[in-house]
């Protein structure tokens, strides 16, 4: 029963929600939106990650006649990703994007588009502490029927490759995703494209030299009981320049704050919006004559992703009910401890009454010795006066 409720779940969320850009977070069901962590997965664990981005621009076309058109460009790119810890310090990844506006004659996109694979060699500490390092391999293999496409990150068309460097911080060494967490991502991405012909627009080019750039950011993520809260900042530097006949040929930097919905130890959903840093720069290259490539921008100024991720096999099941009896366990310590303050408090309450209830009842015999007191000293004065009147009689 608790399977099918599962899969009914994941069958909602999955066709109700688009599916997410490449790059983007492989560590289990939390973690960055682009960014990776040094860590790694837990060996055994598979996880998997649905996510979409999009972003559209309308545009108003006046003819000569004064008639107008509106058209709408829209950019659309959707990605599954599966994640399987090898062992402790070995982690592998597949990355297909599935679907990838393309803006080309035709069907105008790409069904299937590229495949990654990722190697990731983590979690290595310099010496016991908050900080992790790591390093990943990614290539990515051109299964798509057109590249070069405009308002997406540059891509040849042949075999890429890169390499990342990772560092990851988090003072809470057994369940580190539990407190603040930060993620430095500093890698080279060689687009292999040297001798590679581009035909836009009938008119063709051959690159003489393999275009090189430097990819990073920094990842921020303040974590609450349900909800993680992140803010990346990530971009480019073209060290070699792509071909004049490449549409997204300049620099660009975003920052997308966004925020991670855990709904079950195997499961959340991510939503994070891009905000474009950099300056508005369109493809104006002669290679280029098309007018939709002076129309537009070369990066989208804005994005919105959609992502749900699930720890399809995950020790995380163990680990969240370890918690959770810590936690039990803890907040029946705190009880116990409140129940012995009140307790101890009301010991005191009851000891005081009956050092009161002492008091009174020595108070109450003090009054009875003074009454008998008074009383024998009346009758002694009584007494003495009697016998004076005797005296004088």
């Amino acid at each position: 029963m608790k399977n099918l409720k599962r899969l009914i779940i994941i069958g909602i969320i999955l066709t109700t929600q688009p599916l997410t850009a490449y790059p983007q977070s492989e560590q289990g069901n939390r973690g960055p939106i682009y960014l990776s962590t040094a860590w790694n997965l837990v060996k055994g664990d598979l996880t998997f990650q649905g996510n979409s981005r999009f972003y559209f621009n309308n545009k108003t076309f006046t003819y000569a006649n004064s008639n107008a058109t509106a058209v709408t460009f829209w950019d659309v790119q959707g990605a599954l990703n599966l994640n399987y810890g090898l062992g402790k310090h070995y982690q592998i990844g597949l990355s297909q994007i599935l679907y990838q506006d393309n803006h080309k004659s035709g069907s105008g996109y790409n069904f299937p588009d590229d495949l990654f694979l990722k190697v990731k060699f983590g979690s290595f500490p310099v010496k016991p502490g908050p900080i992790k390092f790591g390093v990943t391999l990614a290539t990515r293999l051109p299964l798509a029927k057109y590249h070069n496409i405009q308002l997406e990150p540059y891509s040849a068309g042949r075999v890429e490759v890169a390499l990342m460097g990772l560092v990851s911080f988090s003072k809470n060494q057994i369940y580190p995703e539990d407190e603040f967490n930060a993620h430095l991502n500093l890698g080279i991405i060689d687009h292999n494209d040297n001798g590679k012909k581009f035909i836009e627009s009938n008119v063709e080019y051959v690159n003489q030299k393999n275009s090189r750039e430097i990819y990073g950011g920094l990842a921020l993520i303040y974590p609450m009981t349900k909800f993680d809260f992140s803010v990346e900042l990530y971009g480019n530097f073209n060290i070699s320049k792509p071909p004049p006949a490449a549409y997204s040929r300049h620099n660009y930097l975003y920052i997308t704050p966004g925020i991670t919905y855990n709904v079950f130890y195997w499961l959340s959903l991510a939503c994070g919006f891009d905000f474009r840093l950099t300056k508005h720069q369109s493809s104006k290259s002669p290679l280029i004559p098309t007018a939709m490539a002076k129309m537009l921008p070369t990066y989208p100024t804005w994005r919105v992703n959609f992502g749900v991720r699930i720890n399809l096999v995950s020790k995380l099941k163990g680990r969240f009910e370890t918690k959770q009896n810590f936690e039990s366990i803890r907040s029946d310590k705190d009880k116990k401890d409140i129940y012995e303050e009140i307790a101890g408090e009301r010991k005191q309450i009851e000891n005081a009454e009956v050092e009161l209830q002492k008091i009174r009842e020595e108070r109450k015999k003090m009054d009875e010795i003074l009454d008998r007191l008074r009383k024998a000293l009346e009758l002694k004065d009584k007494k003495d006066k009697t016998e004076k009147g005797k005296e004088k009689k």
